[in-house]
């Protein structure tokens, strides 16, 4: 499969993380137009979103990736330069497993308890993604179908990800999520793909 069709949103910064090997994490329960969080594809574009971020969410050594990003609304064209493949995803349903994952993710205690504490009848899910970078960055047209607060969107035509290269080696990758594992190995699987 050489295009993509299905994007994930995420923070700017989240995005430059997972592109710069900083994190292979991403945090989610979904948006407010979402019922729950799930995951419908293995592999997905990553969409950069700008409006929510603030750097006082996230720790201290991540607050740097802030830095030289674009002021921009999410009502502009978007900008695709990395897809991501799920190596793993896990529900996280209790407080003591959330601490246990604190140090392999970015976001501060707190926010990262009260992303758990919104819906909480719902897990938060943590996805373990290997983000590939594209040849050079496409931009799409914005439509009006792509607004909301969603975590997915389709996009109308299919971006191509060939020649795409992985962020990481695979032994880079291989220990840059072997902490994170270790803790999530223990956690319930959810399910990825439809």
């Amino acid at each position: 499969m050489d295009s993509l069709q299905h994007a994930l949103k995420e923070w700017a910064v989240a995005v430059r993380a997972l592109e710069r090997a900083e994190t292979a994490l991403v945090v989610r329960k979904g948006g407010i137009r979402e019922k729950e969080f799930a995951v419908p594809q293995t592999r997905f574009l990553l969409l950069p979103g700008y409006e929510h971020q603030r750097p006082e969410l996230l720790k201290e050594e991540y607050r740097g990736l802030m830095d030289g990003i674009p002021n921009l609304t999410d009502d502009g064209p978007l900008r695709f330069s990395s897809f991501a493949e799920v190596e793993g995803a896990y529900e996280i349903s209790e407080a003591e497993e959330l601490s246990a994952l604190d140090p392999h993710h970015m976001w501060t205690p707190e926010y990262a308890e009260s992303r758990f504490k919104w819906r909480p009848k719902k897990p938060l899910t943590v996805l373990v993604l290997r983000t590939y970078l594209l040849t050079e960055t496409i931009e799409l047209p914005y439509r009006d179908e792509y607004g909301g607060c969603k975590s997915w969107i389709e996009l109308q035509e299919p971006v191509s990800v060939e020649g795409a290269r992985a962020a990481l080696s695979d032994e880079g990758f291989d220990r840059l999520v072997a902490p994170a594992l270790g803790v999530l190995r223990s956690l319930e699987p959810a399910s990825v793909g439809s």
